[in-house]
């Protein structure tokens, strides 16, 4: 059904009461919604339960949206939003500091699998550099990965975060810089 619809015409039949519309809209979304819960809350468990919680809230409010721009920037909008009130409360704050972001881990350990001594140390650059990405800020940390895994422009990531383009700049500026600084410490070591 999805393949000779657009998101928006989705939309528009899942309010006009056709539910597989927007299970079609769910399948279409699913894991662009998952990587941006998993880039701002770093656990998967958290990004699971916030991604149907943000689908849930889409079918709630798809009203809201008819017809104003594309779904796919609308629900992007909410889930950088969701995600960002959801670490504002006491337990994710007490969660963000024991989870990691361990799919940058996944993707730094690359190639050099068959060194034990390599493995280790990247194991723990890793650890580092993750680290430092837990304690950055919640709109720095959700802005690199719009940037990192979703490959926003410096524009789109403006309009889902609702902040000025210059913000963005500044804190993906700040970023890469506290970035460099643990990828240069780590290469002293």
């Amino acid at each position: 059904m999805s393949g000779n619809y657009t998101d928006e015409q989705l939309a528009a039949r899942t309010l006009a009461g056709d539910r597989g519309a927007f299970r079609a809209l769910v399948d279409r979304n699913y894991t662009t919604v998952y990587r941006l819960c998993r880039s701002v809350l770093h656990h998967s468990e958290d990004a699971e339960d916030a991604t149907q919680e943000v689908f849930l809230r889409a079918y709630h409010s798809l009203g809201q949206f008819h017809g104003r721009g594309s779904f796919h920037g609308w629900l992007r909008r909410l889930t950088v939003n969701y995600c960002l009130n959801r670490l504002q409360t006491v337990d994710a704050r007490r969660a963000r500091s024991e989870y990691s972001l361990d799919s940058l881990g996944e993707s730094i350990s690359g190639s050099r699998e068959d060194d034990p001594e390599d493995r280790i140390i990247r194991r723990e650059e890793s650890s580092r550099i993750q680290e430092e990405l837990n304690n950055l800020p919640p709109k720095q940390r959700a802005a690199m990965g719009l940037r990192l895994l979703e490959g926003m422009s410096y524009e789109e990531i403006a309009s889902t975060l609702g902040v000025p383009v210059n913000s963005v700049r500044s804190w993906l500026h700040r970023g890469r810089e506290r970035m460099k600084e643990v990828l240069e410490e780590a290469l002293k070591c």
